[in-house]
């Protein structure tokens, strides 16, 4: 009877070592940091089809802002460089789309061992429209990348 309280209080023991250290492994962020290589825009609509409304990235001799739904292309200048979401613009595109898929494209200089992400690889994360704002093309980023969504930033901060 005492062997088995004593292999019980160690089963426990390590239970709880595990527990703890899942734990801990939750609620550590993971930080990449890299370049802004482009930024684009999806609307999703009924029956979960995606539909680009834009993307903005350096093209040689032409509009950095391409757009793909003519009903925002009003929006934009030929001279506009890096994409800018207002509230009113936000609601109208929120108007006609099931949802919005706000993406950064960046190419790490750190790995990103949550997404198979080497350095010097580039990947296309989901951001919030505030972060997706901050960022522009070119500039040098760190990211809080999400632990429990697949290509998710949770926070970006220029350098």
């Amino acid at each position: 009877m005492g062997q088995m309280r004593k292999f019980y209080g160690k089963f426990s023991l390590l239970l709880l070592i595990i527990a703890l250290l899942f734990l801990l492994y939750i609620i550590t962020p993971v930080y990449v940091e890299g370049t802004v290589e482009s930024k684009a825009i999806n609307g999703r609509m009924s029956g979960n089809i995606v539909k680009g409304i834009l993307s903005n990235m350096p093209y040689p001799g032409e509009p950095w802002i391409l757009v793909e739904d003519k009903d925002f292309e009003q929006f934009f200048s030929p001279e506009d460089r890096n994409v800018f979401i207002n509230d009113s613009l936000h609601e109208l595109m929120d108007r006609k789309y099931v949802s919005i898929d706000y993406i950064v494209a960046i190419e790490v200089s750190s790995e990103d061992p949550l997404n198979d992400v080497g350095e010097r690889e580039t990947c296309a994360y989901l951001t919030d429209l505030e972060d997706f704002n901050r960022a522009k093309i070119g500039d040098k980023v760190l990211c809080k990348v999400s632990r429990f969504d697949i290509a998710r930033i949770e926070e970006i901060t220029v350098l």
